[in-house]
């Protein structure tokens, strides 16, 4: 069974997603600007729609993340499960992250192998880093469905309450 980190916060979790998704940016900017931004053939209609699904498919892939949550034992106590919901968010949180960059980095990818310049990029990289944002960030939808998982059992995890009382 894989260990668990022992200390994880609210503020770490939130500081993670706001710092993956400027990073994400900046990578994405900087890649923009190497391939000297749309100065360069519209890329085809195929392109676009390849990067579009594969955006698609990393967002499904990342709303079914919760999914796998499992559940917190009643018995372990209210800290003690707030502690691993935290932990267990923050993996999911990870796990939501590596889906979300997989397609921005085809559109990189696409930028190095077609003459497209930084199109792809652009194309991608705006709804792209929209889904990101959405995915990664610890609001209430997603603290809310990951902690319907880790209740299921009856346990209180406490999840919902750590993220909206600070």
């Amino acid at each position: 069974m894989p260990s668990e980190p022992e200390q994880t916060s609210v503020e770490d979790i939130r500081k993670f997603s706001i710092i993956q998704l400027v990073i994400t940016a900046m990578f994405l900017g900087v890649v923009f600007w190497m391939f000297d931004g749309t100065n360069a053939d519209y890329p085809p209609i195929w392109l676009i729609v390849f990067l579009m699904v594969a955006i698609a498919v990393g967002a499904f892939l990342s709303e079914r993340v919760w999914l796998t949550g499992t559940p917190l034992d009643p018995a372990d106590g209210a800290a003690h499960n707030t502690e691993r919901a935290l932990s267990r968010f923050a993996s999911q949180t990870v796990r939501k992250l590596v889906y979300t960059e997989i397609p921005l980095l085809l559109a990189v990818l696409s930028c190095f192998v077609f003459d497209y310049g930084g199109w792809p990029v652009l194309i991608a990289g705006i709804p792209g880093l929209a889904v990101q944002a959405w995915e990664t960030w610890p609001h209430l939808r997603n603290t809310s469905m990951a902690a319907a998982i880790f209740d299921s059992q009856g346990a209180e995890s406490g999840l919902v309450e750590s993220f909206t009382h600070r």
